[in-house]
């Protein structure tokens, strides 16, 4: 494999200061940063774009936001508005200084593009006007609920949406047909971030090169190319030629060739996702409690860790993933068969019952589906696997329309809040409910939980804010809709010769920043 950019050939191991990542670009649709939501696309606009607040490196540090735009922030003494002071002498990739002008342009803009990404944005900040210059500076932005500080820099630190956009170089290409230049910032870049853009082709290739007024120092690598190898067998020949200095997306039981390898190392990090069993919690059997424990009970989680995901996974039955705040480590669950047993005959179902159960065709969701199906067997019940398209799935989810099905979720942003609405937050389960997430899609109806929710997130003690969250937690474990069988753990395989790669939970907050090269 090798490829000719701007004047010189990779051919073979890539150039010291250039490093070559073989990895799935696909499902990236466009650069715009107020439209992105997919995995990959986020991994591209984090080294193009910064935000008001930071988070960087692993897991660890993600206990408390770092200043990035702003180098302080404080809250008035309403608790509604925060006032960010910013960054000083910051030149975005056009030249252009940043000032307050650009943040409250990159706020507006996105709430008036209004892409999916936005509620994270809109559901505390709504309206435009909610966004004020102060001074050159210092800029306030006012909430409709008063919000804690990780709850505030979660939403402030979300790339994408929350990215600060060169406001007048993306003036420069508006249109009266787009006026806010959404068609030509979907291939080029407009941000203040450590690597510029200098090309994309679709199902080929993405190329950064070094930002050399980066406000933080220039990177140490002089190019970053992410190079579209979609299967992870060509990623693992591409990585053994030397080809590319990381692999991507290998398969749990590849990474497990190279542990103690010489040459390479492997990286991994609990990512923000999980894996988990929804139950319809107004559909018989599943509106009895008892049912819904029996199906917690009947699980061999062990089984499902070790011999399908192949130990890429933690053991992890609560609602927020480890490495988040609040995070409650309880795991009270194993397979346990005459406890199950009992508690379907306490439900009224002593010879148990026939259920269908849904999965997506991806074939590590269809395996899950098996072990669950050989598990319920043992206990009575007669699960009917029935595999379809992710889009017929979720269409299907989102409409209420399931009894019994295996999924999976990720974090959208850095705090308790996030998992606390789709998993917990659900008052009615009629047309008009504000919050459609998971609790509503399986019909779970707490109310009292619900408002807990609410306001915990508007709760500025944080003793008291880490209390409600493991009390929400332990309600839904203990009597919601949902088996969670694991946290996923993100695996990458590196060259040996490649330095200071953290891999945090989630590739939105992954940089390459600090990235370099030895040999």
């Amino acid at each position: 494999m090798g490829i000719c950019l701007f004047g010189f050939a990779v051919i073979g191991a890539p150039p010291k200061d250039v490093l070559v990542v073989g990895i799935r670009t696909s499902i990236i649709v466009d650069l715009e940063p107020a439209r992105a939501y997919e995995d990959v696309t986020n991994l591209v606009i984090e080294q193009l774009y910064d935000n008001l607040v930071d988070y960087e490196g692993g897991t660890s540090a993600f206990e408390a936001p770092k200043p990035g735009l702003a180098e302080s922030w404080e809250v008035s003494d309403d608790g509604y508005t925060w006032i960010f002071h910013l960054r000083k002498g910051v030149k975005f990739h056009s030249g252009n200084e940043f000032t307050a002008d650009d943040v409250v342009y990159s706020f507006r803009r996105a709430l008036a593009l209004d892409f999916a990404p936005i509620w994270m944005l809109s559901q505390y900040v709504p309206e435009p006007e909610m966004i004020q210059k102060i001074d050159d500076y210092t800029v306030a932005i006012t909430f409709n609920t008063k919000l804690g500080e990780y709850n505030m820099a979660a939403i402030m630190g979300v790339q994408g949406i929350c990215g600060i956009v060169d406001s007048k170089l993306v003036q420069e290409h508006a249109t009266p047909d787009d006026p806010w230049a959404y068609k030509w910032l979907q291939e080029h870049d407009a941000g203040s971030g450590p690597f510029k853009l200098v090309e994309w082709v679709r199902n080929d290739r993405v190329v950064l090169t070094r930002f050399d007024d980066y406000w933080e120092g220039p990177a140490k690598l002089r190019m970053v190319i992410l190079k579209d190898i979609p299967e992870p067998a060509a990623q693992k020949l591409a990585l053994d030629k030397g080809d590319i200095d990381i692999a991507w997306d290998l398969l749990p039981e590849q990474v497990d060739e190279y542990r103690g390898k010489a040459g390479f190392l492997v990286v991994e990090a609990p990512a923000w996702s999980l894996e988990y069993v929804a139950m319809n919690a107004s559909k018989p059997p599943f509106d009895k409690e008892e049912v819904r424990d029996a199906i917690r009970w009947a699980i061999n989680y062990k089984a499902i860790i070790e011999g399908i995901v192949k130990g890429a996974a933690i053991p992890w039955q609560t609602f927020i993933p480890k490495g988040i705040f609040a995070a409650l480590d309880e795991q009270p669950y194993y397979q346990d068969l005459d406890r199950a047993k009992r508690l379907l005959e306490a439900a009224g179902y002593p010879d148990g019952f026939e259920v269908e159960l849904l999965t997506t065709d991806s074939p590590r969701r269809v395996a899950e589906a098996v072990q669950i199906q050989a598990d319920l067997a043992k206990i009575g019940i007669k699960a009917n696997i029935r595999q379809m398209v992710a889009a017929q799935f979720y269409e299907l989810y989102r409409a209420q329309k399931h009894v019994f099905l295996v999924a999976g979720w990720g974090v959208d942003y850095a705090d308790p809040d996030s998992l606390a609405k789709p998993f917990a937050h659900c008052c009615t389960t009629g047309p008009d409910a504000e919050v459609r997430q998971l609790a509503w899609r399986n019909m779970y109806v707490d109310c009292d939980t619900s408002i807990m929710v609410e306001k915990a997130a508007s709760e500025l003690d944080i003793a008291k804010r880490e209390a409600m969250y493991k009390e929400i937690q332990r309600r839904v474990l203990d009597k919601g809709p949902y088996a969670i069988l694991y946290q996923p753990v993100s695996q990458r395989v590196l060259r040996d010769v490649v330095k200071g790669f953290e891999l945090p939970p989630n590739n939105s907050y992954l940089e390459f920043w600090g990235v370099w090269k030895e040999g």
